[in-house]
């Protein structure tokens, strides 16, 4: 995060929000407040280290489930079923293992790396819920920092999901994360990354409801903001308990993320000795915009020529989607401009598929 601490005497200083109390504006980064704010430390040196975004704690790991559903389980096992043999896969940021469980049966060894205790703990608890007595053989749980997990058996496949990558706003943090995983990745192995693309705009909010019970409904409200020049956005996140129509609890949490556009991931992928093979937005379920794709990535087939006609086209065996009779309805007469238009600017999850060089 771009909160610091000093070790000599715990003063904390947010460059999100400045310090209004000293008169410090929001933005503020850390270099300018030199000699001021603290007579001990000043300010200055190697004492002020950078804080990681909280672990996921508490009620947060509960929530988290709730939320995140099944997005991504059908993508990612078909992607695994295309390997020639049982793969070996290793999720980092396993989290509640809400991937690994259905995964891990089309592996021949499965292994999930998180931090967080208590997401840890949720994922124990499915595993053994789905596997029974072979839950630690069929899913290994461990409880380290992805930076620096080593594991002496080398993987074909290796998940980074959930924007894993940008929960470390650092470039060197990125760099030192694929450098690991390159070396616990067997030669031609895959890699996938989830990239987390915020809406559009500097200030953004999100609401989204869930009624887990009967009488019981949870609502998740996050209020964003989008810095281009600093490459980060930040999320308020705030769950909220009702029953029967009554707050019961609440939980905030605030987490940075890197802003990192797939362009972007491709560079870095391919300086760390990764090939982008493949750019998918949303699991499949949408196309990506032709400006987010580099050269080469998601072109199959050979086009039509100028002059041949569809059906020329298709006998030649070449890329082409016949046509669709009647195939776009929406929008005439009497619910002309009812139907919403695909924003360019709506949140997005674009996920990398590349190959280890």
């Amino acid at each position: 995060m771009a909160m610091t601490r000093c070790s000599y005497c715990q003063f904390t200083y947010d460059e999100w929000y400045g310090d209004t109390r000293n008169g410090v504006p929001a933005g503020t980064p850390l270099e300018d407040l030199a000699g001021t704010l603290c007579s001990r430390c000043g300010m200055q040196g190697n004492r002020h280290e950078w804080q990681p975004n909280p672990k996921y704690a508490g009620q947060e790991a509960e929530y988290y489930d709730q939320f995140a559903g099944k997005a991504g389980i059908a993508f990612y096992r078909h992607w695994l079923e295309q390997a020639a043999e049982p793969p070996s896969v290793l999720e980092l940021g396993v989290g509640t293992g809400r991937l690994a469980v259905e995964l891990a049966g089309r592996a021949a060894r499965y292994c999930g790396v998180d931090w967080s205790p208590m997401m840890l703990k949720a994922a124990d608890t499915k595993r053994k819920r789905m596997f029974k007595e072979e839950a630690e053989q069929r899913l290994e749980l461990a409880e380290e920092d992805v930076l620096t997990f080593h594991d002496p058996a080398a993987y074909t496949h290796v998940l980074c999901p959930d924007g894993l990558l940008q929960h470390f706003t650092r470039m060197e943090e990125h760099i030192a994360l694929l450098r690991n995983i390159h070396r616990g990745l067997q030669a031609g192995g895959w890699i996938a990354v989830d990239l987390l693309l915020p809406p559009g705009g500097a200030a953004w909010q999100s609401l989204e409801r869930k009624r887990v019970q009967p009488q019981k409904l949870v609502r998740r409200q996050i209020e964003g903001s989008t810095s281009l020049s600093r490459q980060i956005f930040h999320c308020a996140i705030a769950y909220e308990t009702y029953i029967e129509g009554v707050m019961e609890s609440r939980y905030l949490v605030e987490r940075e993320y890197a802003l990192i556009t797939p362009k972007e991931a491709v560079l870095l992928l391919a300086s760390e000795g990764f090939e982008v093979t493949r750019m998918i937005q949303n699991y499949g379920s949408s196309t990506p915009w032709r400006t987010a794709l580099p050269p080469g990535v998601n072109e199959i087939g050979i086009d039509p020529d100028a002059g041949e006609t569809i059906e020329e086209a298709l006998a030649a065996g070449k890329d082409v989607q016949p046509y669709r009779e009647r195939a776009w309805m929406n929008g005439g007469y009497p619910l002309h401009g009812a139907m919403p238009a695909l924003s360019p600017d709506a949140s997005a999850t674009m996920t990398l598929i590349a190959r280890k060089k």
